[in-house]
């Protein structure tokens, strides 16, 4: 599980740095990651019934849930787009807009409904300028560990969401100096992706990585 965690922190930063900009790449790594975690969350409920369980039929799983999420990815850009927005978008609503006027209750899950619903529109219609959000949000958890591989087997044994929930404006010990990584990371991230752009970084990955038009449009790849 180590070379997974390692794994994770360093798929983050690329995600990070560089999610709009990869395009296509990015969103079927996006995919992947969301499609293999599905994998390993229901395998053991799906496995278990046929009676294929054990780490190779695991393993199997996590491949194929991340495979079918990357290939879904690619297919479908701007709803593969809208999926990840969504849950962004619902994340937020749930943890820095409720907060704000209320301490829970259905209003709590009403918003946060809501939120998603605006997330996933925004990722819809403004596929690039939502990719660059969604990849620094979720590759700045990855990153910065707000969500490890711990928590998400915390989810495949309970079963449920929480485990992987974390506070977006949390802190995390850094040299015996307590900061707000998650943050750093996602603000460093949505700024340096907009440097990209506007620096002309874009048309030259365009020139040696094909398909990147497919979600930034084609005058990118000029």
């Amino acid at each position: 599980m180590e070379l997974v965690s390692i794994g994770l922190v360093l798929a983050g930063v690329v995600l990070v740095f560089f999610g709009a900009a990869l395009s296509v790449y990015a969103t079927a790594l996006l995919g992947f990651l969301i499609g293999a975690a599905g994998g390993y969350v229901i395998a053991p409920q799906i496995l278990g019934t046929i009676g294929a369980g054990g780490p190779v039929g695991l393993a199997v799983a996590i491949v194929v849930g991340g495979g079918l999420g990357a290939a879904l990815a690619y297919v479908a850009l701007s709803f593969a787009t809208a999926i990840p927005a969504f849950v962004v978008g619902a994340y937020i609503g749930l943890y820095v807009i409720t907060p704000i006027f209320t301490e829970g209750g259905l209003v709590r899950y009403l918003v946060m409904i809501v939120a998603g619903f605006a997330g996933a529109l925004i990722g819809f219609t403004l596929t690039k300028f939502a990719l660059m959000f969604i990849s620094a949000f979720i590759g700045a958890a990855f990153a910065s560990r707000a969500v490890t591989t711990a928590d998400i087997t915390a989810v495949r044994d309970t079963f449920s969401v929480d485990p992987i929930l974390f506070d977006p404006l949390g802190t995390t010990p850094i040299v015996g100096v307590e900061l707000p990584l998650f943050g750093i990371l996602f603000a460093l991230g949505v700024l340096s992706q907009i440097g990209l752009f506007k620096l002309g970084w874009v048309a030259r990955f365009a020139t040696v990585l094909p398909g990147i038009g497919r979600v930034l449009g084609n005058s990118d790849e000029t």
